[in-house]
């Protein structure tokens, strides 16, 4: 086998990059010398393709860019990028829905060139507020007029009945995904079946490359489907336990600790 046979993945916040938001130096060096030796690294994030894309020129990579949590696969040739919408009348119904059982505090959409916002006083996080985006505050009814690709709700409180909220979705044709930590309180609605796992296996088709071949590293709730699909996943060090045990293999190292690197240098090794 050659080294293009495989593909390694990458997530990027909590795996590849630590809490500098900066991929480490020596990590970033190995990188690409094993995209000049040959092998395949695809970057697999919920960012946005546009700010994904300055993670993916430091590595001098050249494979498509895996957005939105599999929502967007984005290539070099624009013309080959596959993006999932959500129709506006699917916005209405899901808001609607969760509505009449939840506080919603606000709503955030987004296209490749706008953004959303219901509430004008919430904070908008830099990773959707980057790259010449317009801001549009306000309500769905007087501004979207558009499908869009990202469905954040606001819920009014945090410590929400999660198992309520999710069997709400049961006959949506949609999941959702309750965040954590900082941003505790916000949901992300997306498609069934719309997921990193998915978009990684279409990826790797395209690259001939066998799913047995693929490595991916992930570290939260959004690298669920990845950590539990692919058989040579690995969840980071520095994961909760919850999603350490979906994966078959735990890395070493944290993120803090440039585990992906040190992880892959006994992966690769191994393989000789």
């Amino acid at each position: 086998m050659s080294n293009k046979d495989y593909l390694i993945v990458l997530d990027l916040d909590g795996t590849l990059l630590p809490h500098t938001k900066k991929i480490p130096l020596l990590t970033k060096l190995y990188l690409r010398k094993l995209n000049k030796k040959g092998y395949n690294i695809v970057l697999a994030s919920g960012r946005p393709a546009r700010n994904v894309g300055k993670f993916h020129s430091q590595l001098k990579l050249t494979s498509p860019i895996i957005a939105l949590n599999g929502l967007h696969v984005h290539y070099q040739d624009e013309s080959k990028d596959r993006r999932i919408y959500f129709p506006k009348e699917k916005i209405f119904e899901i808001y609607n829905l969760v509505s009449k059982h939840f506080n919603v505090k606000n709503v955030i959409c987004e296209t490749d060139k706008e953004i959303y916002i219901t509430n004008d006083k919430a904070y908008l996080d830099p990773n959707f507020w980057l790259t010449n985006m317009k801001v549009v505050y306000g309500t769905l009814e007087s501004n979207l007029n558009n499908p869009v690709m990202t469905f954040l709700m606001e819920l009014d409180s945090p410590d929400f009945d999660q198992a309520k909220l999710k069997a709400l979705f049961k006959d949506t044709g949609c999941d959702v995904r309750c965040w954590v930590d900082a941003y505790q309180g916000y949901i992300e609605i997306f498609e069934e079946h719309s997921n990193k796992a998915k978009a990684i296996l279409d990826v790797a088709k395209e690259m001939n490359v066998d799913i047995n071949n693929i490595y991916a590293f992930g570290d939260d709730l959004n690298d669920i489907e990845m950590l539990r699909d692919l058989p040579k996943a690995y969840a980071m060090k520095n994961s909760k336990d919850n999603i350490k045990k979906i994966a078959s293999y735990v890395t070493k190292y944290d993120c803090e600790h440039e585990g992906v690197k040190k992880e892959l240098k006994i992966i690769l090794k191994n393989l000789k």
